[in-house]
């Protein structure tokens, strides 16, 4: 005996759920291609890694620059240092001046020989007349004797955590 297998009708259209399958199917395939279009690559995304702030002046390379204290007075400069220059280099980090103070602040000064590496917290730089809460920004002016000024924003941070060793050096009697 022979079977038949059923063919189907000559004009027959494909049914409503085949076609909305499908449907779903590109759409899904469109939706989940370009996904990367609202959420970019975070490698690509240029960011400061860490508490601080980075700057250049000249050859003098700062990283992780941030002062750490109560904003009250005295506070301790925290972050690294790289002299990236063949000739030593004199910095000068200090805050800037308010207008309507009747003392400048006093800043540190840090001699870096040439291709030197140093931390700035271990080396006692500290900087005066810093009033402003925790959690600020405060404007910082660095000077470099071979490659000019620059001021940036550095982040206040409380001498909390894995900052609570970096304090202000005690001042003579």
């Amino acid at each position: 005996m022979k079977r038949r297998s059923p063919v189907p009708a000559p004009g027959r259209r494909p049914s409503t759920r085949r076609v909305s399958a499908a449907l779903a199917g590109v759409a899904l395939a469109a939706v989940t291609a370009g996904c990367e279009v609202n959420s970019p690559l975070q490698t690509q995304i240029s960011y400061q890694p860490a508490d601080g702030v980075s700057a250049n002046v000249g050859d003098v390379a700062l990283r992780d620059l941030s002062l750490i204290g109560d904003g009250n007075g005295t506070v301790v400069v925290n972050g690294s240092a790289l002299n990236d220059g063949q000739q030593e280099v004199t910095v000068q980090i200090s805050a800037q001046a308010d207008p309507n103070a009747a003392t400048p602040p006093t800043g540190s000064e840090l001699q870096l020989k040439p291709y030197e590496q140093v931390s700035l917290a271990t080396r006692g730089l500290q900087l005066s007349q810093v009033n402003a809460k925790p959690g600020r920004l405060v404007p910082v002016k660095i000077t470099s004797n071979t490659g000019g000024t620059t001021v940036v924003k550095v982040p206040l941070l409380p001498a909390t955590d894995y900052y609570s060793t970096v304090t202000p050096a005690p001042t003579g009697s």
